[in-house]
């Protein structure tokens, strides 16, 4: 990718080495995003969070949409539309590892887990089982412009999965995006993406530490932490069943103070 002045177009290099010219550049990539790369070389990217996932969607299996946290493990589950089953899993471990059948590791790393647990593992085939460890942005971009070019999504924010954000936070950058180039000739593009940062980047870096927290936290392995974890959960689901959602309002709640009405 090369870039000119606040004046000239961006330009994309293909990887057939066609070079394609253009008002303006979004870099939705991912959390490798090469586009970030050229952008911000001296950022060090993402970091390996600390724990691992699987993923499954797996035929119907009657379950309460849910999250269970264990001692260094969470596993939950969500009915789909359609009658099946979307379950995922977590584990603290080093990056990088893999067993030759997942399926057999999960079913060995949750056998003490309440019912249907094991059913919902036992329902999806090894080659089904998606396999990643998580990593984040844990440290922000200085920026999610330079010049022409824009970052939306995980290229810009990538975060742990705990809260959901990942996609919603992507959709919210594009709106956001629409919001500020609509009606900006092709030549003041540049000099409209400053108002873009100005929207995201304290918000989307905050939904990241908020995520990276509450999944700190679903990943305690100590018995005494772990205690007292359970002990505060179940006693706030008691006294106050919204409390766990409060500290989500800046986020679930948002509506972003620049945006056209």
């Amino acid at each position: 990718m090369r870039r000119g002045g606040a004046d000239r177009r961006a330009s994309v290099t293909t990887t057939t080495g066609e070079t394609l010219p253009a008002d303006l550049v979004v870099g939705a990539d991912g959390i490798r995003s090469p586009i970030r790369g050229a952008l911000f070389p001296e950022h060090p990217g993402p970091r390996y969070a600390g724990f691992t996932t699987w993923r499954a969607i797996v035929p119907h299996v009657e379950v309460v949409p849910g999250e269970t946290w264990g001692r260094g493990l969470v596993f939950g589950s969500m009915p789909l539309a359609d009658g099946r089953v979307y379950w995922y899993a977590t584990a603290n471990r080093p990056a990088g590892v893999v067993h030759g059948d997942e399926r057999a590791e999960l079913l060995r790393l949750y056998r003490d887990f309440h019912a249907p647990t094991r059913q919902l593992i036992e329902a999806a085939t090894p080659e089904q089982i998606l396999h990643l460890d998580v990593h984040e942005m844990a440290e922000p971009l200085p920026a999610h412009h330079r010049g022409r070019v824009v970052l939306i999504g995980d290229a810009a924010h990538a975060m742990t999965p705990n809260l959901g954000q990942g996609g919603n936070q992507a959709l919210e950058d594009a709106i956001e995006l629409a919001d500020v180039l609509t009606g900006v000739p092709a030549g003041k593009v540049a000099d409209a993406l400053p108002a873009y940062t100005k929207r995201r980047l304290a918000h989307t870096s905050e939904v990241v530490r908020k995520s990276r927290r509450l999944g700190a936290m679903a990943q305690w392995e100590g018995r005494g932490a772990v205690a007292i974890r359970d002990g505060l959960l179940r006693v706030a689901g008691r006294l106050a069943p919204d409390a766990a959602l409060r500290p989500l309002d800046s986020i679930l709640g948002r509506r972003s103070p620049d945006a056209a009405v």
